[in-house]
Parts: C-alpha cells; structure tokens; sequence
C-alpha cells in the first residue's frame, strides 16, 4: 500500500507541475500575444500629384514595343521600390471612405515583399491582437500566390504552418474580391524582381485594363483592345500642345 501510495503522490506531483508550466506557458504566450491597440498613419500621398504615376504609365507605353517599333508578345514594365509603395499608399488612401488621420493597419513594400501590420481590437478596454506578416506576391496567369515570409502576434513569432494557412486565407479573401479578381486577370505574370522591384507582365491587347489599374479607375471587365504597329504607344491624344496648334490653324 506505501508503495502505490507513494507512486499515487508522485504522479499527482508530476501532473501539479505540468499544470503549472502550462498555466506559465499560457500566461507568457498571452502577453507576448497580446498588447495595447496600435494605430498607423495615413500614407502621406496626395491624390493630385501623379507625377509618379505619370511616368510609370509613360514607361508602359514604351514596353508595348521593341527596338524595331514592333509590338511584343508580353510587356514587361519593372516597378522600382519606390513606385510599388506609391501604388499602395494610392490604394490605401482611396479605400478610406471617411476623414481619418489614422488606420488600423499598415502596408509596406521592402526588398521584395509586402509587410503587413495589423491590430485586431480584442476588447474595449484597449487590448489588441498586434499581428505581422510578410508575403512575396507572385501571380501566374490571374492567380494569386502569397509565399509568407515570416509573421508574428506581438512579440510572439508564428511558426510556419501558421504563416502558410494566413497567407491561404488572405489568398482566397483577394481572389473573392471581384474586383481584385479582374485587375489581375490583366496579367500573364507578376513577380518580385531584384533591389525591391516588381515585374509586371502582361498582354499589350490588355493595356487599357492595366493603365486603368495603375491610375486607380473602377474596373468593371477586361478591357481587351488591339496595339497597331504603326500607333504611337505614348501619344493619347490630350497633347495641350497639338491643341493650339489647331487653334493656330483655324
């Protein structure tokens, strides 16, 4: 009897001290986890100056042809680091419906990868889930791959299997979106280049969706068109200058 009683006690030891440790574990893990609500600022892009736009759009144009005037398979136009993060900050600044001098969320392009920040409100007392998660975007003929990077939920790094079913989800909330769905149907292939860049790939018969998609505009359906040979891809037809030139004539 000592000995099943002595063997009783030390299991019960055993099972006290696992819980302890779990009760630790859990502790720890939620106040690595969880923290204060954060809030971001509004990317500072003003709607009225699309310089840089302009001259991605004007790069565009270029790429709808060789050296020899004659017009590609697929065009290629590479985004610089910088002209990827004025694509998002447009985005992000048109998504906001109300007046807001802050967001719940941040989106930046860096070396390749899109880094997501966002604080999930838990409570009104001011707790947050405070979630990370880096992404390279690839998309294969309109489809969406998000290849995840690395992620965490506030001080606390999330393990693969975690990172590989977030970037699943946020795969399928983008590809139920009608109108992101189309936007990338204009694409044959869109992949991270070198030094931060983007690599957009497309058909030049689908120009008109795709320069629609870089200025912002609505877009409803694939905008398929034809590119003459003998069209000048940089000339749409709004030169102030031919204007007066007509002017001139009358």
């Amino acid at each position: 009897m000592a000995g099943k009683r002595g063997c009783f006690f030390k299991t019960l030891i055993v099972l006290i001290v696992l819980i302890v440790i779990a009760v630790i574990l859990a502790v720890t893990t939620y106040q690595l986890a969880i923290g204060t609500t954060l809030s971001y600022p509004v990317p500072e892009y003003d709607a009225g100056d699309t310089s840089a736009i302009a001259n991605v759009i004007t790069r565009l144009a270029r790429s709808l042809v060789d050296k020899e005037g004659r017009v590609v398979d697929t065009a290629v136009l590479k985004l610089s680091q910088n002209e990827v993060q004025t694509l998002i900050d447009a985005a992000v600044v048109r998504s906001i419906r109300v007046e807001t001098l802050s967001l719940p969320y941040s989106a930046a392009w860096e070396d390749g990868h899109l880094n997501v920040h966002y604080s999930m409100p838990l409570s009104s007392h001011g707790k947050a889930a405070n979630l990370y998660l880096e992404v390279s975007p690839f998309v294969e003929n309109g489809k969406l791959t998000l290849v995840p990077g690395s992620g965490a939920a506030g001080d606390l790094p999330l393990p693969g299997f975690v990172l590989r079913k977030a970037a699943k989800k946020l795969e399928q909330i983008a590809m139920r979106n009608d109108s992101v769905r189309t936007a990338l149907s204009a694409f044959t292939r869109i992949e991270p280049g070198d030094d931060g860049t983007l690599l957009l790939m497309f058909d030049p018969r689908d120009v008109n969706t795709v320069v629609r998609i870089l200025k912002g505009d609505p877009i409803e359906e694939l905008d398929r068109g034809e590119v003459s040979e003998d069209d000048d891809p940089e000339d749409d037809g709004d030169d102030p200058d031919d204007d007066r030139d007509d002017d001139e004539e009358e």
